[in-house]
């Protein structure tokens, strides 16, 4: 479980964590498994050197736990160049086959070890996967809630495969010497680029995601400072007038007037608060949700986030479940990487967040860019979900190219007046709504989402 969690993790950077990843590795694990339990058969039934065998099988698996950051850091950018889903079957394979192959042939071998009497076989066997499943529910929650979060995930395989191959040794009394000079090489190249980067503020991994911190410079040698999750970036703010460099921003400045008066804003999706701090500005009493306390606190020390804005540490879904609080201007920006969280757009979490507007509020959503073919279906269907819940609905755009820019989706209980920058480009044609019961927007933009963020890698690293 710990190679799983970690290797998924490892190829968020360059694929993101969309279902397509996921799937890859449950699929390159359960084959990587079976092939491992069909080996360690193999080798039990043609063998009569148990202990030697599961001895080297186990310390092969530790050994290819420790090569995995070691993999991710010099092979997956380059195979990253294929197309998105050969790259991402061939990446996974790649990080996760061999170990997982490896301690999968161990379980037959621990069977054959334990058992001396042929009516032992049912109860060794149950005991051996009794353990292993415990210990997976261990690595599961030590991985997902401290390690990976508090020491990273090149650290958190070392670890393991370290710990591995010393309670090997340990329980066998077997030296072989070219282990050891294996291991230290493989640990010592884990060390070469397990240290944060010096351009490099904050580096942080979780289940969620790899956020980080980092000072640019930009055009005409002015400095920026960028919030990333996942490689991709969240927040972009010029050091000198601590404003954000992003269009999307700047157009939700121009269709969020400026107030007097006793008003209110929600943003569901803090990122590093540059735009609660714009509703700040417009006197706008502004409240933030965001789902990643490491974001939270990011905002807060690298971005100057407001202090009289409160921030709730929570799922968007849940709080507007529970908030009886209401707005007059509500940002949906939960883009975690380039993927968009499709439970906070249902058609019930819409239709619940009409109890927090007035007819006059303002509903914005920022979206990826495109609304025509396949990469548009999403789109559409959001579009459609809006409406279906009772909105009136306009689109508004940050440029002509739908590869390159945000759409903002603007609702309101009450019909709008003509918006700047608005879009009259028609939306792909669709019935579809995305509910509960049947939520449509994480596979109908699973090709909005992989252009996305090829399209987003390619332009980042040319202009950097």
């Amino acid at each position: 479980m710990a190679a799983e969690l970690c290797g998924a993790k490892l190829l968020a950077p360059i694929f993101g964590g969309s279902l397509s990843v996921w799937a890859a590795v449950m699929g390159i694990t359960l084959a990587a498994l079976a092939s491992g339990y069909f080996f360690g058969g193999l080798v039990s039934e043609r063998s009569e050197k148990h202990s030697l065998n599961l001895y080297r099988v186990l310390n092969s698996a530790a050994l290819f736990i420790i090569v995995m950051p070691v993999i991710s850091h010099y092979a997956i950018p380059w195979i990253s160049y294929l197309p998105f889903l050969p790259g991402v079957v061939i990446s996974t394979f790649a990080l996760l086959f061999l170990p997982v192959f490896f301690l999968g042939a161990s379980s037959p071998l621990f069977i054959l070890v334990q058992t001396t009497q042929n009516h032992m076989a049912g109860k060794v066997s149950g005991m051996v996967y009794a353990i292993s499943t415990v210990g997976g529910i261990f690595a599961t929650f030590l991985c997902g809630f401290y390690f990976i979060p508090e020491i990273g995930l090149k650290a958190c395989l070392v670890f393991f495969g370290g710990m591995l191959f010393a309670t090997n040794f340990s329980v066998f009394k077997i030296f072989k010497p070219h282990h050891f000079f294996l291991f230290a090489a493989f640990i010592y190249l884990n060390l070469q680029f397990m240290t944060k980067s010096s351009a490099s503020l904050m580096s942080s991994d979780s289940m969620l995601g790899r956020v980080e911190v980092k000072d640019l410079i930009g055009e005409k040698n002015n400095p920026y400072r960028i919030l990333t999750v996942n490689d991709i970036v969240q927040t972009e703010m010029s050091l000198k007038s601590k404003k954000s460099l992003s269009a999307y921003v700047k157009l939700i400045d121009t269709l969020v007037p400026l107030k007097t008066g006793d008003h209110s804003a929600l943003i569901l999706g803090l990122g590093g608060g540059l735009t609660a701090n714009l509703f700040k500005e417009k006197n706008y009493t502004t409240h933030g949700v965001e789902l990643d306390k490491r974001i939270i606190d990011a905002a807060k020390k690298y971005f100057y986030l407001d202090e009289d804005i409160s921030v709730f540490y929570q799922d968007a879904r849940y709080f507007l479940n529970t908030c009886t609080m209401v707005y007059d201007v509500i940002l949906v920006d939960i883009f975690k990487g380039e993927e968009q969280p499709s439970h906070i757009l249902t058609k019930e979490s819409l239709e619940k967040l009409k109890n927090n507007l007035t007819p006059s509020s303002l509903l914005l959503v920022n979206w990826h860019g495109y609304l025509h073919g396949t990469k548009g279906k999403g789109s559409a269907i959001l579009y459609n979900t809006l409406t279906h819940a009772g909105f009136k609905v306009k689109l508004c755009g940050t440029s002509a190219d739908e590869n390159y820019r945000n759409v903002l989706f603007v609702a309101s209980l009450s019909d709008l007046r003509d918006l700047p920058y608005e879009l009259h480009e028609p939306v792909e044609g669709t019935d579809l709504i995305n509910t509960d019961n049947l939520p449509l927007l994480e596979k109908y933009n699973a090709e909005a989402n992989k252009a996305w963020r090829l399209n987003y890698l390619r332009y980042y690293q040319n202009r950097n």
